[in-house]
């Protein structure tokens, strides 16, 4: 008997001794792992967690609070599409189903900014960063039942880069991919015909998460290009309706894989008119609203406003600038005098000062202000009309007739500022700028538009000149917007930029590791834009959220808000 519990109490030891030896040579492979990942993107040390390091949202376990409730956010615009792989996307698309619907390998921690496992469970990068291999969970599901396994992550990618799909932008992402081989149904490798820095985040489907290739395989691409709606993903909720002006309603996914949210549904209600959108929030019709600076600075002033509601404003590397942008295709801006000549007309101190009341920075470049890919040294080009004059004169733009327009070769300087319609703060922009080009010999046609007809106007460059905003990434790589192969096809380089020295900055800049190298490199990026103008560079801001106290748990990270950690306490929920 004793010799048998001895024999017992041995087998134990060992196999505890197995357990703990396997943990330790795991540990040591996690580790080396974080450092090849390190080096690939930009000393992200920790961004390659190991199985079981973060479990991704794992709200419950963290969060506790009441189930239930709606929360309603009011936007300003409808978006054209609810499919990320489509050029017709917009912000409104990515912020209704990126996370929420569709799901990527990995995903920024909003704390630390780190990439992290999510669909996958691990992932490892190869000592010469050509080659990274993910290992899927083994219990993920889309939203029908179905198991997510590597021929979905083959489908995705496949879709994005055919070139039938109407997604150029998104195919640009993987362009040093050379092969993506099926190891498993759970395992996966990405092959690179050369070095990325930002390799890592493009292949794990960061930006449009990962498609169930049974209900989108298709035999001609217009069949995915032309599905605008009915989403379907792996998320946390479930696409419910699009009322088509009014409204789009996801709920959540009560067979999802992992914690669910504790809200049980989300509802985006448009609201184009500046004013309006306040007003509902007054009325309990919405719950959220991203104000203008002008309303958010007017409405923190308003005697017992932040009683009711949250009023936040955060800075993040996802902080957008703004810009005025010049089409080089039209008679008006191919000269960089001209460009040149409409940022000296521009105030940029009274729109910071006086349209955003002080809730703005001008920046002088596409680039994150606070990030050392930001050249501080540059000086934005000072409001300077007479200096306008003098460019507009040496570019052949002179009032010959003396009608008080500047003409050349029979064309007068008339041309149209397109600018999102029913929204206060770019109207008013367009009037300080038409002001302003009429003092030196500009008509300025200001032609508000729906967001919808904007966004095609741009993607099909049927615009003379236009004023929107654009959002930054925590990894910055200028290809797709300042590549002159981006010029064409629908690509983000709306304007159409077109500069050798900038094209071979860039794509030198995709191949470099070495993050100050990089960033010496973007800097050099920054100070050619400054000279060439195919923007007018106006200011960035942050990030301002206005939301009922009823929500909790709402909470600031560095990387913004995590909206699948908000409640409602049962006492105050609205909604069932």
């Amino acid at each position: 008997m004793n010799r048998h519990n001895f024999a017992c109490a041995f087998f134990l030891f060992a196999f505890l001794f197995i357990i703990a030896a396997f943990q330790y040579v795991s540990i040591g492979r996690s580790k080396k792992f974080d450092r090849r990942l390190g080096v690939l993107v930009d000393k992200l040390e920790d961004a390659a967690a190991a199985p079981g390091d973060e479990a991704p949202v794992k709200v419950d376990s963290v969060y506790p609070g009441d189930k239930g409730d709606w929360r309603i956010w009011g936007f300003s615009a409808e978006p054209r599409t609810l499919n990320p792989l489509s050029a017709e996307r917009d912000i409104y698309t990515l912020w209704i189903t990126q996370r929420a619907i569709f799901e990527s390998l990995l995903v920024y921690d909003l704390e630390t900014l780190k990439l992290r496992p999510h669909l996958a469970e691990s992932y490892e990068v190869s000592d010469d960063a050509l080659e990274i291999t993910f290992t899927l969970r083994d219990d993920i599901y889309f939203s029908d039942g179905a198991p997510i396994t590597t021929d979905d992550v083959i489908f995705t990618y496949e879709a994005v880069t055919d070139p039938k799909i109407d997604a150029s932008d998104l195919a640009n992402t993987f362009i040093d991919v050379k092969e993506v081989v099926k190891i498993s149904d759970r395992v996966v490798k990405f092959v690179m015909k050369q070095v990325y820095f930002k390799s890592v985040e493009a292949v794990c489907f960061w930006k449009t998460g990962v498609f169930p290739r049974h209900i989108y395989q298709y035999e001609n691409a217009k069949e995915l290009n032309d599905r605008v709606s009915n989403p379907v993903g792996s998320g946390p909720y479930l696409f419910d309706k699009w009322d088509v002006g009014r409204e789009i309603s996801l709920r959540r996914n009560e067979n999802y894989w992992g914690a669910k949210p504790k809200l049980e549904k989300i509802v985006y209600r448009f609201i184009s008119n500046d004013t309006a959108r306040v007003q509902a929030l007054r009325a309990g019709q919405i719950d959220m609203l991203l104000p203008s600076p002008q309303q958010y600075a007017d409405l923190i002033q308003e005697e017992g406003f932040a009683e009711k509601f949250n009023c936040m404003a955060y800075w993040n590397p996802a902080a957008p600038y703004y810009y005025m942008g010049w089409n080089r295709k039209t008679p008006f801006f191919a000269d960089k005098r001209v460009r040149l000549a409409m940022t000296h007309i521009v105030d940029h101190d009274k729109i910071v000062s006086s349209l955003l009341k002080g809730n703005g920075k001008v920046v002088t470049g596409p680039f994150y202000h606070k990030s050392n890919a930001y050249d501080q040294s540059i000086e934005p080009w000072p409001y300077d009309p007479e200096r306008a004059k003098e460019l507009l004169d040496e570019a052949g733009w002179v009032d010959s007739d003396g009608d008080g327009i500047r003409d050349k070769e029979g064309r007068e300087f008339s041309f149209k500022f397109t600018i999102p319609v029913s929204n206060t703060f770019y109207d008013r922009m367009a009037r300080l700028l038409k002001d302003s080009a009429a003092k030196v010999g500009i008509e300025v046609i200001i032609d508000p538009v729906e967001w919808s007809v904007l966004m095609t106007m741009v993607n099909d460059r049927k615009f003379e000149a236009m004023a929107m905003g654009r959002s930054g990434d925590i990894l910055q790589d200028p290809y797709h917007l300042w590549h002159s192969s981006q010029a064409g096809n629908r690509g983000l380089n709306y304007c159409g930029f077109n500069n050798p020295e900038a094209d071979a900055i860039i794509e030198e800049g995709r191949r470099t590791l070495d993050e100050d190298k990089r960033n010496e490199l973007y800097r050099r990026l920054h100070r050619i834009l400054h000279a060439e103008q195919p923007y007018t560079f106006l200011y960035t801001r942050p990030t301002f959220r206005i939301v009922d106290k009823r929500f909790k748990n709402v909470k600031i990270y560095p990387l913004g808000l995590n909206y699948f950690q908000w409640y409602v306490p049962i006492n105050k929920q609205k909604y069932k």
